[in-house]
């Protein structure tokens, strides 16, 4: 287990709650740092429970993690790897631009989790798993911030 400073991802919801929105306000580089340094994987369960509504499982397959490997590091109140750090990130940028977008987290969770044409019928979660997934949610987002349609 690799020790260091607990953030984000520390035990207790709101603890957790902090950390997210701590996480949000940071810098590009501080955020960098952070994901290399690795998330605590208790962050996993509370980005999947409380900001999504679906299981742990469900999240760690949209975005292609290895379920045995992430249930056991939160189980042992391990840190994430940088690799599995980075792709959480993805989801807090996405989940974060769309609640602005969207103008509620709760619509931008429900809006994460539907297919999308745009997308060619997959849901937003499920592109996160690649940078040039990544990449189109976001173009997608700023379309819709901009009034853009197809």
């Amino acid at each position: 287990m690799r020790k260091g400073k607990e953030f984000p991802g520390a035990s207790g919801a709101s603890t957790q709650s902090r950390d997210l929105e701590r996480f949000a306000k940071m810098g590009p580089l501080e955020q960098r740092r952070t994901i290399r340094e690795g998330m605590g994987a208790a962050i996993v369960e509370h980005v999947a429970t409380n900001l999504l509504h679906l299981s742990v499982r469900t999240l760690l397959e949209s975005i292609s993690l290895p379920c045995s490997t992430i249930l056991r590091r939160i189980k042992r109140g391990e840190r994430l790897s940088a690799y599995e750090s980075d792709r959480i990130a993805r989801v807090l940028f996405v989940l974060g631009h769309a609640g602005e977008v969207l103008a509620s987290v709760e619509l931008a969770a429900e809006w994460m989790q539907r297919g999308n044409a745009m997308l060619g019928g997959l849901r937003p979660l499920e592109m996160l798993d690649s940078q040039p997934g990544y990449d189109r949610v976001r173009t997608l987002l700023l379309r819709v911030a901009h009034g853009v349609t197809a």
